[in-house]
């Protein structure tokens, strides 16, 4: 039995400070047979040079420097030259569990599954742990994964078998600053015969108010918000959908106070949001407030409503 090579994908850009902690994490997983792949994105710093630097340490890590086109691009230069039967994605200034690859491979093989996905934390620079992002189901077709809602929608986290991404030729939108993994991954559930994801926290989420996922731009949030409103399999995860887009697009343009309230309310009533969580009743309170009074209305929509999301995330 042949043992198989897991392609890891890193784009890299502007992390000398914390791109040392990612490879070395990946270097010393405890299944050996791996190559890394990191794509230097036009990076000013001197992550390029230190990359460099572990290629030539050791065989298993190619290094591939860009022009700088974003993370989307940096991906899919990885998935073009990705040799791997399995490919995994991390980001420049996050890291893995030493035990990451190895376990998932032997769930996947054991269960023959086309899609793993594991859970996070998310920790400060002092490496305090800020939050738990867990979830776990049994083994599921496409349809019962997505019911079940626990998809991770971050590029991370996740085991793909390389054949189904190459058989759909699928890629990541470099023309999207904002939900572009989602995308990707729901492309990639709807071709899966058997998914699955467990509760073991693999993956540690730097949280990095530099990283580009959290710099809102009300042009990119907007930009996304119309690509969700006519994804093609938007009537396969609506759910998933619409609470994206409030969270992930609305919200970052409401706290930073880029939409007048009356259009916000019209673009959240509009989209007949389907919330589900038990704190998104809050939500819903916004509807009734905006109706009966525009003035209390627009203070909950600034002041109230970004506070209760902060709190719940």
């Amino acid at each position: 039995m042949t043992v198989p090579l897991v392609s890891i994908i890193v784009p890299v850009y502007n992390v000398e400070r914390y791109i040392d902690k990612c490879i070395n994490s990946i270097l010393e997983q405890t299944y050996p047979h791996i190559e890394l792949l990191l794509i230097d994105d036009g990076s000013p710093d001197k992550s390029g040079a230190i990359c460099d630097r572990y290629a030539q340490k050791d065989n298993r890590v190619r290094v591939f420097h860009k022009q700088n086109a974003g993370v989307s691009a940096a991906r899919n230069t990885g998935i073009n030259q990705a040799k791997g039967e399995f490919i995994t994605f991390v980001d420049s200034d996050d890291w893995l569990e030493p035990q990451c690859i190895g376990e998932c491979l032997n769930i996947i093989n054991k269960n023959k599954l086309d899609f793993l996905q594991f859970s996070s934390k998310r920790v400060n620079d002092k490496g305090d742990i800020l939050f738990l992002k867990t979830g776990e189901t049994p083994i599921l077709n496409a349809s019962q994964y997505i019911e079940a809602d626990q998809i991770y929608i971050a590029a991370g986290c996740s085991i793909y078998r390389t054949s189904i991404i190459n058989a759909t030729n699928l890629k990541f939108d470099e023309d999207l600053k904002l939900g572009e993994d989602q995308l990707f991954i729901y492309h990639y559930i709807s071709k899966c015969q058997s998914c699955m994801r467990i509760k073991d926290t693999f993956y540690n989420y730097r949280l990095n108010p530099e990283s580009a996922c959290t710099i809102n731009n009300p042009k990119e949030c907007l930009k996304s918000m119309k690509v969700f409103q006519t994804f093609e399999l938007r009537s396969i995860f609506e759910r998933n959908i619409q609470r994206g887009i409030l969270r992930y697009f609305l919200y970052p343009i409401i706290e930073q106070r880029f939409l007048p309230a009356k259009k916000a309310y019209r673009l959240t009533k509009d989209e007949n949001f389907n919330l589900l969580k038990p704190n998104r009743k809050f939500e819903h309170l916004f509807f009734k407030l905006y109706k009966a009074n525009k003035f209390i209305g627009i203070l909950y929509l600034y002041i109230i409503l970004p506070y209760v999301n902060k709190k719940y995330q």
